[in-house]
């Protein structure tokens, strides 16, 4: 993914650390931050919408039978044309570069107790050639010309899930990117934009320090618990290329809910 040198807004995690009397051992206090932790469960409340425009509950896509949930976050397909030098279809490069990785693990899972939900999220930070503002930010849910440029954007990505550049069976969206943008990163919104929910941002893990945090995914029970952090930050196009996670990384954190 190309990265965007806007205004930083992804805070670090700073550990405090305090040794408790007796033990003589350091003592993590839990951090106020907004981003889930590990063992911590999702908000009953996050939705995302399904390529008819329904909205659909995150917790309604788990599978009763499945004892692990990955769920994976990218950017959709890049709005056309796709410049000559643009790797695949989607707007996000790393996303399209990590999908071989992907790939992998769906197959490997096939026939396991896993469940993948991946959700699609469109290049909201940017306003395209020509316009005022971006649609998604700028408009609600219930406008006329957020419903066409959702439209568009599920057509296109849903293209390549058709064609499997996508490995998932189905592909459900974030059209305003709720799951990885909090009210701090987005800054101050045109009123148009819509409610901001308690849970918006709490996928964009607290150490990403990239703008867009894609692609990202978390490993997850079928209650609903994070298992661990995220796999985040491969970023193929730096020099060397910072690769943080591969296929036995993401099949070990599986296999781990799976014993």
């Amino acid at each position: 993914m190309k990265k965007i040198q806007a205004k930083p807004w992804a805070m670090f995690l700073l550990l405090i650390l305090s040794i408790s009397l007796g033990m003589g051992q350091p003592k993590l206090i839990e951090p106020q931050i907004g981003s889930y932790l590990p063992g911590k469960t999702v908000d009953p409340g996050i939705f995302v919408y399904d390529s008819d425009g329904s909205r659909v509950f995150l917790k309604d896509l788990f599978d009763d039978s499945s004892r692990v949930v990955v769920l994976s976050l990218l950017g959709g397909a890049a709005p056309e044309p796709v410049s000559p030098d643009h790797r695949g279809n989607l707007w996000c490069e790393d996303s399209f570069d990590d999908l071989a990785v992907q790939r992998a693990l769906a197959a490997w899972c096939e026939g396991k107790s896993v469940k993948f939900i991946a959700v699609a999220i469109p290049n909201i930070l940017v306003t395209p050639d020509g316009e005022k503002e971006n649609i998604f930010l700028a408009s609600s849910d219930g406008d006329d010309r957020f419903r066409a440029s959702f439209r568009d954007f599920v057509s296109r990505t849903e293209t390549e899930r058709v064609s499997t550049v996508l490995p998932f069976d189905k592909v459900y969206y974030d059209p305003k990117g709720r799951l990885m943008f909090s009210r701090e990163a987005l800054g101050e919104l045109a009123v148009g934009y819509g409610e901001i929910h308690d849970w918006q941002g709490k996928f964009k893990w607290h150490l990403d320090p990239r703008t867009y945090g894609l692609p990202t995914i978390w490993i997850l029970d079928g209650a609903g618990a994070v298992s661990g952090e995220p796999f985040w930050g491969n970023d193929y196009d730096s020099v060397p290329p910072q690769i943080n996670y591969g296929f036995e990384e993401l099949k070990a954190a599986v296999e781990k809910l799976l014993e």
